[in-house]
């Protein structure tokens, strides 16, 4: 009893109340949205989940309880200005999900929240309809893009020698011509004189001693 009374002092919800929220829980697709504080309803606007980190799944039906400890153990988030305490009973799974929301006044700003909190829906507090948010539309029906495929290098080209110019062609130690000698006679070696000079046999050779006579007759005559 003391710890119910806990409850209703801090969080401003009675264990009526509670046990109402939980009520409303074990319909299928049904849910509540309440101020955490003075446990009131709003009537209008839309409310949505932004906070995925603090949800909770538990296997329908929902106690009063487990209400109360959700609201004990996320207090300091929860008494944050703008937040709901928000329930949902899934029909497809028949599990309850336990959330913090907010409640904005237009559909479309519902459904922007909800897409970038992967929400499965938004509750509409006028109607007490649930409006499933549509998936994103960058990844709605798409599929990744595949890995570009590096391409393929071409060929390397043979290198060709440019063509040698007419009476340019080049020589190798094979092909060079041999010497040929000389017309009319037979090729001599280079390291041989082609001849040996010899010494005149003309007429006898002058004695080193032997003059001129000189010319007869005075220098006066004449």
């Amino acid at each position: 009893m003391n710890n119910q009374a806990t409850t209703e002092q801090e969080d401003g919800l009675s264990v009526a109340r509670l046990a109402e929220l939980a009520a409303a829980c074990a319909v299928p697709d049904g849910g509540f949205t309440v101020d955490p504080v003075t446990g009131v309803t709003p009537r209008t606007g839309f409310a949505v989940s932004v906070h995925p980190q603090y949800e909770h799944v538990t296997e329908a039906p929902v106690t009063p309880d487990e209400l109360a400890a959700y609201l004990t153990r996320h207090a300091p988030i929860l008494h944050v200005e703008g937040r709901a305490f928000g329930g949902w009973h899934n029909p497809d799974t028949g599990r309850v999900y336990l959330d913090v929301s907010i409640v904005v006044p237009t559909l479309a700003e519902a459904l922007d929240h909800g897409c970038a909190a992967r929400q499965l829906s938004v509750y509409d507090l006028a109607t007490g309809a649930c409006i499933d948010v549509p998936a994103p539309a960058s990844t709605a029906g798409k599929e990744p893009p595949a890995e570009p495929t590096p391409p393929i290098p071409a060929p390397r080209a043979e290198r060709t020698p440019p063509p040698c110019p007419p009476g340019n062609h080049a020589r190798t130690a094979t092909s060079r011509p041999p010497n040929k000698p000389p017309a009319g006679g037979k090729r001599t070696p280079k390291n041989k004189p082609d001849s040996t000079p010899k010494r005149s046999t003309g007429g006898p050779r002058k004695s080193p001693t032997s003059r001129r006579s000189p010319k007869t007759g005075s220098p006066h005559s004449r």
